[in-house]
């Protein structure tokens, strides 16, 4: 198909040169906030922003001075300043280049980063304004009211030598207890490009050489008088408040309870024994770092040093969730004494200086080698990496104790899996002595490569003693017999347990606890059903019980928080996929996971588009059975095919397109017919409906080479011979149009028409 350029498909009426009007144009986008302004003079204003514009062949070049926001004065609920921002889609806008200012008591100007200010970039909210149009939010947050507003976009001053920043005054006055800052674009400046259009009135202006454009009309409406306009403009190179995140060691974070939180929490102290460090390690969440320096004559001087420095610096932040719960310390650490050497070597601690980490139950983890200050110049427990690393062994260790002991009460159990199953960053995989082979290559070669292996010596490369490191020696087995239990111990619930819930909305298909452990796909099991089954029957439940810790609050929550606040999440389009894999794992599971499909159908939680799907591929005499219900609903719509899909389109599939909802439709039909044909080819009855289906596919896809073929091969079971063999030449003429297929499927069509054609289908 040949693709014209955009500019061929305007009508050749608009070629004659019309210059533009002047007046003011609204964005079709973020609730009409911008706005473009075309001046006599040949100038234009857009917000704050202004310069000289050329048209040439409808086409504007723009020349602007400066970038800026737009503030709007909302009604608030609060004693401060309550600050939204939102941006449209691709200004760059980044929310560590976004600074707020405020005037303190004194009168002075006091400016606080956005990003300081905000939870998380999680939490960034899409919405669409009433055109259509995309934009987003970031959460509110609060400042002390002020009678200015002092803006700030830091971005190119972050790569420039002078730091020079524009700030932006906005009076907003000092009763104003709520705004909205419009954030128009991610830097000083605009690049540009318009383009003009006489007939309806209106200019597209796009950024660089993006095709995605803003489109601008002239309003009807008056202007809104609570847009406040920009006072002044002051340029200040090196500007005192900016951070510069290239040194991110150094950045302030906005925390006015810091002091509080670590008062409470940032304790740490060299413990008197051995015990005292398990036990405080336990209490904060941490684990056990012990020094065994028996042949080290500087070993105290060298503790002390080290111990110093790591209650100075703190903790490096090592994940990514970076909830309240992580330690700002994660390690205690200890000399120990002659007195514990009997102690480590009954953990089988070699003899010499070594370093030990154990976890709160007095496990090692890791041991190596090594002096104190080896230890301070490999950076062993400060950086991020380690920090992770050990984590995971820790979580390894914990999977290793609890579900090795067939005795752990359930509740124990259940508990174990959610807090491995909420730590999406550890791999302790990497660990598994007993996890399945996961070998690629060829079955001929004499060796295939571990995967698996190579990830797990790359993972721990810096740690120098790979055999220091613990192995998980749980099997699979007995991770899946551990699951069963806590499963089982809920098939007869006649209330929703959220934690049960809880657990089972974070064992989704692609990261269930088998996967997550083994990195193997799991074997299908009955308890895989049951635990579908559950969500589906505490559906209304779930849905009640996340409404409540939701309460009205209409602020966007991300993933993490939702999490952390114990929401259910669950997916219920995930779990169908968790269906469908259950069956092709296990044939023999198909009539339970039918009796779980139906009963979420029932309840609209899955799609009779995905159950088609799951019959199609595990029995074609129910796929058929359904989709003749389905197809017989359909046409009560309206007895024209095209009128009845438009209808149950717009009842619902806001998801796709209607282009793709047709041609899912005709998929569908067309794949369910050939089944039908190939199992059905002696039985009339059921032709007939397989040849109704095929047909609604053609009539949707009237070029499709497969469809055509499907059409022609009922045809000729129905007798109609002659026009088989003419439906199957067209298929073949069309065959250097399909995009589907490979040569083997193309292949057999014309071999299909040669068949034909002979008389021998």
């Amino acid at each position: 198909m040949k693709v014209l350029p955009l500019l061929a498909l305007l009508p050749l009426s608009l070629a004659a040169q019309t210059p533009v009007p002047s007046g003011n144009y609204k964005a079709n986008s973020l609730g009409n906030a911008l706005e473009l302004r075309f001046l006599p003079n040949g100038t234009y204003e857009l917000i704050a922003t202004s310069g000289e514009y050329v048209l040439k062949d409808k086409k504007i070049l723009f020349q602007p001075q400066t970038s800026s926001f737009v503030v709007e004065k909302k009604q608030g609920d609060s004693q401060q300043l309550q600050i939204t921002l939102k941006t449209p889609p691709r200004t760059g806008a980044d929310p560590r280049y976004l600074y707020i200012g405020y005037e303190n008591a004194k009168g002075e100007v006091e400016y606080v980063c956005v990003y300081n200010k905000i939870d998380s970039l999680e939490n960034i909210e899409e919405k669409k304004d009433s055109n259509g149009e995309t934009y987003y939010v970031l959460e509110s947050f609060e400042v002390p009211r002020t009678a200015n507003l002092y803006l700030v976009d830091a971005h190119q001053a972050a790569y420039s030598k002078n730091k020079e920043v524009s700030i932006q005054k906005f009076p907003i006055g000092k009763d104003t207890n709520a705004v909205e800052i419009a954030v128009l674009a991610g830097g000083n400046s605009f690049n540009l490009n318009g383009f003009y259009n006489p007939d309806k009135q209106t200019i597209s202006v796009s950024e660089g050489n993006s095709s995605n454009a803003i489109v601008f009309s002239k309003p009807n409406d008056k202007p809104n008088p609570n847009q406040v306009p920009v006072a002044s403009k002051e340029n200040v190179s090196q500007w005192a408040h900016f951070i510069d995140f290239e040194k991110e060691r150094d950045i302030p974070r906005y925390d006015p309870d810091k002091k509080a939180k670590e008062k409470t929490k940032a304790v740490v102290s060299v413990p008197k024994n051995l015990n005292a460090a398990l036990a405080s390690a336990d209490k904060q969440s941490r684990l056990v770092v012990v020094f065994q320096q028996p042949d080290n004559s500087k070993a105290k001087a060298e503790f002390d040093d080290f111990f110093a420095k790591y209650k100075e610096d703190g903790s490096v932040s090592y994940n990514d969730d970076d909830d309240d719960n992580s330690p700002l310390y994660p390690y205690e650490f200890y000399l120990a004494t002659a007195k514990d050497l009997k102690t480590l070597k009954a953990k089988g601690i070699s003899a010499g200086n070594q370093v030990v980490l154990l976890d709160v139950a007095g496990n090692v983890l890791y041991s190596q080698p090594a002096t104190i200050s080896e230890v301070a110049s490999d950076e062993l427990f400060t950086s991020n990496e380690n920090v992770a690393r050990f984590s995971t062994i820790a979580m390894a260790r914990a999977l290793d104790k609890a579900l090795s002991n067939p005795k752990l009460p359930v509740k124990e159990l259940q508990n174990i899996f959610t807090t491995f199953l909420k730590k999406d960053s550890q791999r302790v995989y990497l660990l598994a002595k007993n996890r399945p082979e996961q070998k690629t290559g060829d079955s001929n070669e004499e060796e295939a490569f571990d995967y698996i292996a190579q990830e797990a010596e790359d993972y721990f490369s810096n740690l120098k003693n790979p055999k220091g490191i613990y192995q998980m020696q749980l099997t699979p087995e007995q991770a899946i017999a551990q699951w069963e239990r806590v499963v089982n111990a809920h098939k007869k619930d006649t209330k929703l347990d959220p934690e049960y819930a809880f657990l089972l909305s974070l064992n989704n298909t692609e990261s269930n606890y088998y996967y997550r452990i083994f990195n193997a796909e799991k074997p299908a099991t009955t308890a895989d059903i049951d635990a579908v089954a559950y969500l589906v029957k505490f559906a209304d439940d779930i849905k009640a019980y996340n409404k409540k810790i939701e309460g009205n609050d209409d602020n966007y929550m991300g993933y993490n928080e939702r999490l952390n606040k114990g929401i259910i999440e669950v997916r219920y389009g995930e779990l169908s996929n968790q269906l469908d894999r259950i069956v092709f794992n296990d044939k023999k599971l198909f009539e339970p996971v039918k009796t779980v499909y139906k009963e979420g159908l029932k309840k609209n939680l899955f799609s009779a588009d995905n159950y088609i799907d799951f019959l199609y591929e595990n029995n074609v005499d129910e796929a058929a059975a359904y989709f003749s219900e389905y197809y017989k609903n359909l046409l009560q719509k309206d007895s024209n095919l095209i009128v009845a899909l438009d209808k149950a389109f717009s009842e619902g599939d806001d998801e796709n397109s209607w282009k793709y909802y047709k041609m899912r439709f005709a998929n569908r039909a067309n794949n369910i017919a050939w089944k039908v044909f190939e199992e059905h080819k002696q039985n009339p009855d059921k032709l007939n409906e397989a040849f109704q289906w095929s047909s609604s596919a053609v009539q949707l896809e009237p070029e499709n080479s497969y469809y055509l073929d499907t059409f022609a091969h009922l045809l000729y079971a129905r007798g109609e011979k002659q026009k088989a063999l003419e439906i199957e030449e067209k298929a073949v003429k069309n065959l250097p149009k399909a995009e589907d297929g490979g040569d083997d499927e193309k292949s057999e069509i014309q071999t299909n028409f040669e068949k034909m054609k002979k008389g021998e289908i």
